[in-house]
């Protein structure tokens, strides 16, 4: 593998600048890359000091952005810093404080003007500034500057440099949400509008994933690569065009199950690092300069046996030891394929030993047979421990756990063994399970005998539809009576015929476990949607939606608003917010249920005016 080609961004939020070679920082970046920045005004920012990017104009929040050109010209690297033999902290700072006092930067608005400033000339960035303010909308009303910092105004603190593989970005492209996003006037996703500052060549697509936790060799440069990188709004934008064209978020979360592309590296040793260079792997980084984290990874098969009927358990290795770190009964793996494009599944964990996780899965479509035929030894990219659907959510009091066929995994991740004892205060658990035929008679027979390890009681019913018919509407409720707690897992009728019983017998809390597959055709129904305002009851804000904006959830990050998601695709209830007032519409049913005083931002859309508690 090898870098294809090299990229800074010198303003935040900018246009990139391409080079054909770079200098490289520890502890910095590339020369010349984020070196300044532009305040909202949402913010009273010091003009001298690091600060998260909601303080700065940036692409995500102001897409007109990418209209505007950038240059930045930088001092030579000067022979004396490279004889420094003290030690490369020295020659870092060398670098760095040439590179913060002596950068010039120009910017071109699309009109054709343009204002030049040093970073180290408070009175030229204050001009600049001047000049940008007069074109650029704020978003507060704090005065407005250009701000810079020592170690350059990244996301984090810690920063560093991105590498993105284009054949991922082309892998993307040709899936089914892809093409449809793309459309006939546009056949590729630009790889350029993921900003990374290093494009990739020689890896199969995902294949970038696996370099989290090593550390490499980037020509002169050693990073160790700690994270993948979560993609935000400003992936909307196209980079030749400069218009808004392709939800990009939407397409990964649809088309690969997980919101990242691309991965990011922290700089270990000062060096060069030029277009061709090879990138060469030395070995694993240490623990502490990796970022734990959910995010997409790969595990290697270490078993898999049939246990009954189509039902294989899969076991799988994180070799990053990663699942530890959230596992909890009741949380399911994603798992993401190459099946001649991105495709996942997720399933629900069943065990947990160390590092090793069981899932069960039932062949039934090509997502599940490719996943029940790996064989031992293959690495496969997953995601995870993902859910809320967790024992200390669900158990409390009378608890039922109401299951029918492959839906009883839900229920044997929530009674596994090592969670018995965490139980919260359960006075008694009901297990109910439907199948036909005992096809699932290992996992039944298995969850009766975890239930029974504890010190709860338990009471066991299984109907074999094949002899005793399907449950009634009677039945169901009688199941659920006195329950304060119920769970319920199995096809969506299933589903649905427990919700209504428990609604009639007056249960205070029913769990619906679905695990939905990817859904297409929300862009679409989304735009047909009429603009509706929207009210932000605690910070006394209001604005109006439009539709080509997407969710809510896209609309208040578009607008700097952090609030809280993880799945993004309805299925955990993470971006959950109090609705004070007004209906939303969901363009697509979310798999987690939703109280009626509720919404779930990162899938619902205004169905008039709204107020919500945030």
């Amino acid at each position: 593998m090898r870098a294809a080609r090299l990229f800074r961004f010198p303003v935040k939020g900018f246009p990139a600048e391409e080079l054909t070679e770079a200098r490289v920082v520890r502890d910095r970046g590339i020369r010349g890359d984020r070196i300044a920045a532009f305040t909202n005004g949402s913010l009273d920012v010091p003009a001298d000091a690091w600060h998260s990017y909601s303080a700065f104009t940036v692409l995500k929040n102001d897409t007109d952005l990418q209209k505007w050109q950038v240059a930045a010209t930088l001092p030579e690297a000067t022979d004396t810093e490279s004889a420094i033999e003290s030690g490369p902290d020295d020659r870092n700072s060398t670098v760095e404080a040439a590179d913060h006092d002596s950068a010039t930067v120009t910017l071109t608005a699309p009109t054709g003007e343009s204002t030049t400033f040093s970073t180290g000339d408070d009175q030229g960035r204050a001009a600049s500034a001047s000049f940008l303010s007069e074109r650029i909308p704020p978003q507060g009303t704090f005065p407005r500057c250009l701000a810079v910092a020592d170690q350059g105004m990244f996301d984090s603190q810690r920063s560093g440099i991105s590498l993105i593989n284009p054949a991922t970005v082309a892998a993307i492209a040709e899936t089914d949400e892809g093409r449809a996003a793309l459309g006939t006037d546009n056949d590729e996703l630009d790889p350029l509008r993921f900003r990374g500052n290093v494009l990739v060549e020689g890896l199969a697509p995902f294949e970038e994933f696996a370099l989290i936790g090593s550390i490499i060799r980037l020509g002169g440069v050693r990073l160790a690569i700690r994270s993948t990188i979560e993609r935000c709004p400003a992936t909307t934008v196209n980079p030749t065009t400069t218009e808004v064209d392709v939800n990009v978020p939407r397409l990964l979360n649809s088309a690969c199950g997980h919101l990242h592309c691309g991965i990011y590296g922290q700089i270990l040793e000062t060096g060069d690092v030029r277009a061709g260079d090879e990138i060469t792997v030395e070995g694993p980084a240490p623990r502490e300069l990796v970022k734990v984290a959910r995010t997409p990874r790969f595990m290697t098969v270490v078993g898999r046996q049939q246990i009954c009927n189509d039902i294989v358990e899969v076991s799988l290795r994180d070799d990053l030891g990663w699942i530890r770190e959230f596992d909890e009964p009741g949380t399911n793996l994603r798992v993401h394929l190459d099946l001649g494009a991105p495709f996942w599944r997720t399933y629900t964990i069943t065990d947990v030993d160390d590092d090793i996780v069981r899932i069960a899965v039932r062949t039934q479509g090509k997502g599940s047979r490719a996943v029940a035929s790996l064989e031992e030894g293959q690495r496969i990219l997953t995601s995870g421990p993902h859910g809320t659907m967790t024992a200390s959510r669900v158990f409390g009091g009378t608890t039922a756990l109401i299951t029918a066929g492959i839906g009883i995994t839900p229920s044997l991740g929530l009674l596994r063994s090592d969670g018995l004892a965490d139980l919260p205060a359960t006075d008694r658990i009901r297990l109910f399970h439907v199948d036909r035929d005992h096809r699932t008679a290992c996992l039944w027979n298995r969850l009766q005998d975890r239930a029974h390890s504890g010190a709860v009681p338990v009471e066991t019913h299984h109907r074999d539809t094949a002899t005793a018919g399907r449950p009634g509407h009677r039945d169901l409720v009688d199941w659920v009576a006195g329950c304060d707690n119920v769970m319920v897992c199995g096809p969506r009728d299933f589903t649905a015929a427990v919700l209504a019983a428990a609604d009639e017998a007056g249960v205070p809390a029913v769990h619906q476990e679905t695990f939905a597959s990817p859904n297409t055709g929300m862009s679409e129904a989304i735009a047909a949607c009429s603009p509706a305002e929207v009210t932000l009851e605690n910070s006394g804000t209001s604005f109006v939606w439009q539709p080509q904006e997407g969710t809510l959830l896209e609309s208040l990050e578009a607008r700097g608003f952090r609030s809280p998601s993880s799945c993004r695709g309805g299925s955990c209830g993470t971006c959950s917010v109090s609705l004070v007032a007004g209906s939303v519409l969901y363009p697509i049913e979310p798999a987690t249920r939703v109280e009626s005083d509720e919404v779930l931002v990162c899938s619902a859309v205004p169905a008039g005016p709204i107020s919500l508690a945030l």
